[in-house]
């Protein structure tokens, strides 16, 4: 996943994209983002982008392709290496409270699928404000601790996992860290998807058409979800609004 840790080396690139094209997924999410940044983002600032834990490097090379100059931050050395093969372009091996750079300098800032193994998020929120020009975007995709899944599966649910998973968010507190934090949240998004392989796994021995109505149902229902603000993940876009000085 996007952030994860890993040290596996037999991944092959062509692998990734294969099962990404089959079961699109990353790709998905990475279309959807990057079309919301371009239509908050003031067309005034700068294109550049970071990607904070970029994983297998999906939504790196969306915002290359969008025409942002990216800078991707991974720890994981295979994760690395697919985002070179899929992205062209060589993530910095560092966590991003390691990470330097001169304040004021980004127009994006991407955390998907990272902030909750996060050991102090106050510091990461607080670094974004400082690594972001006036107005620039900071967008963080989490999983939804208020999701109706995680209602239902109580502690089975897949994302409470401690201690790889450190932090837990409904829109409410991560809106709340991020306005106390001097940012703007504009918008939120509820986002549920069940991979199709899965019931293709559960179903197959009905039959494919049996298979297509249970996926379509299912889009139906989580759809449904999204719109009750109960899905799986959680989308925030927020901007940085500048800090008002005192000349008195």
């Amino acid at each position: 996943g996007h952030g994860s840790d890993s040290s596996r080396t037999n991944v092959i690139p062509d692998d990734i994209l294969q099962r990404e094209e089959e079961h699109p997924n990353s790709s998905i999410d990475a279309k959807r983002i990057i079309k919301n940044i371009d239509s908050i983002k003031d067309k005034n600032l700068t294109n550049k982008f970071l990607d904070v834990g970029c994983g297998y490097g999906f939504f790196t090379k969306e915002a290359l392709n969008a025409g942002y100059e990216v800078t991707a931050l991974e720890l994981a050395s295979t994760e690395r290496y697919v985002t070179k093969k899929i992205a062209e372009i060589s993530p910095i091996a560092k966590t991003f409270e390691d990470f330097e750079n001169s304040d004021n300098c980004f127009s994006v800032i991407l955390m998907s699928q990272i902030l909750e193994h996060a050991n102090d998020i106050h510091l990461w929120i607080s670094k974004a404000y400082d690594l972001l020009v006036d107005n620039g975007i900071l967008v963080i995709a989490v999983p939804n601790f208020d999701s109706i899944f995680r209602y239902a599966m109580q502690k089975n649910d897949p994302y409470i996992s401690p201690p790889a998973h450190l932090n837990y968010f409904t829109s409410e507190n991560l809106c709340d860290l991020l306005k106390r934090s001097n940012f703007e949240v504009q918008k939120i998004q509820w986002i549920s998807r069940i991979p199709r392989d899965s019931f293709s796994k559960r179903f197959s021995k009905f039959g494919n058409p049996f298979v297509s109505a249970m996926h379509s149902l299912s889009g139906k229902f989580l759809s449904l979800i999204d719109k009750l603000h109960i899905g799986m993940m959680l989308n925030i876009y927020a901007v940085k609004k500048p800090e008002i000085t005192n000349n008195n």
